[in-house]
């Protein structure tokens, strides 16, 4: 096996996805009482919610990055993912009936880059000024993108099951779309509670 072999790849890029499901569960109020020294942001809900929430969309927008270069590297008839006859990167990518968004024709994991770089910049955006008037709406029209994405995760999952082959990247991918429906959920509650400022 090699050192960096894909799934070890996959697993590092993970890691953020990780550490951010863990501080917008429950289990993060504990989590981030050890880390709230060194990390001062983590002492407030707000802070936790907002943190937790960029790092599963930085890990989402690394794993969609990743999975666009797969592809490419497939179409120029290299292989990079096959790590079983379950489990294959290469045959759900190089499926070019499968790996195009119906309607706009642009690969799958292109999309997902594009919608991780709207997830953060939306969290970006209200880190930095958390008391702008338009926080709520952006909150809101966060938890709609990511609610949307179940159909195209949806939509994924049949390709898969047709081909019946499962990308890891492409799940893990989906599991960071679903972790994030939770983290704006959340962060809408707090806002609507008007538990938002006191934070």
């Amino acid at each position: 096996m090699e050192l960096f072999d894909s799934n070890t790849i996959l697993a590092l890029l993970s890691v953020p996805m990780a550490i951010g499901a863990l501080l917008i569960s429950p289990l993060g109020e504990s989590l981030s009482a050890s880390m709230s020294e060194k990390f001062p942001s983590l002492k407030t809900t707000r802070g936790r919610l907002l943190t937790g929430s960029t790092l599963i969309a930085a890990s989402g927008f690394l794993i969609a990055a990743m999975t666009l270069w797969i592809s490419n590297t497939i179409s120029e008839g290299a292989g990079f993912c096959v790590a079983s006859n379950m489990f294959s990167c290469d045959d759900v990518l190089g499926n070019d009936e499968y790996n195009k968004v119906p309607m706009l024709g642009i690969r799958w994991a292109l999309f997902g880059i594009i919608i991780y770089s709207f997830f953060l910049w939306l969290l970006m955006s209200i880190n930095k000024e958390p008391h702008a008037d338009w926080v709520g709406t952006n909150l809101k029209l966060g938890f709609m993108v990511t609610s949307m994405g179940i159909f195209a995760i949806a939509w994924l999952v049949y390709a898969e099951s047709v081909m019946e082959k499962i990308c890891p990247y492409c799940t893990a991918a989906h599991i960071g779309n679903l972790l994030l429906i939770y983290g704006f959920w959340k962060m809408s509650k707090l806002y609507d509670s008007g538990d938002w400022d006191q934070n």
